[in-house]
């Protein structure tokens, strides 16, 4: 009697190990769809169709969660002191240009203007308060 994870149930598990690794090394600007499938134990190939199945493409996915994480340190009044290449840095990019040009394509503004209205509207936000 075998034990393993029917092919079915096994590519949500998949997928979910695969997102929460992401997570976990989005600071690491070398991650990529091959990189990630050896990491969770599957081929490209496999990790692709299972990805694909969601309506997703991993790449996508990987650069989605990038700038997520970027555009929530850039509304932190904590990280406000950090230039914004070292928050694109942090979060995997490996240029402040190709940082700038993915978040003002996804944001619809540069990353330091996104900072400034951002922690600009929690200042007057917080004072009418």
């Amino acid at each position: 009697m075998s034990w393993e994870c029917p092919r079915l149930l096994h590519g949500p598990v998949v997928v979910q190990r695969a997102k929460a690794y992401v997570e976990t090394h989005l600071g690491d600007p070398t991650l990529d769809p091959p990189g990630l499938a050896a990491a969770v134990g599957v081929s490209l190939r496999r990790l692709q169709e299972l990805f694909h199945a969601h309506g997703q493409h991993i790449s996508d996915w990987i650069w989605h969660r990038r700038l997520e994480a970027a555009a929530k340190r850039l509304a932190d009044p904590g990280c406000a002191h950090l230039p914004i290449g070292t928050l694109a840095y942090s979060c995997g990019f490996a240029s402040q240009a190709h940082f700038s040009r993915r978040f003002k394509e996804r944001h619809g503004m540069a990353p330091r203007a996104y900072r400034e209205t951002i922690l600009l509207g929690a200042e007057t936000g917080s004072a009418g308060a």
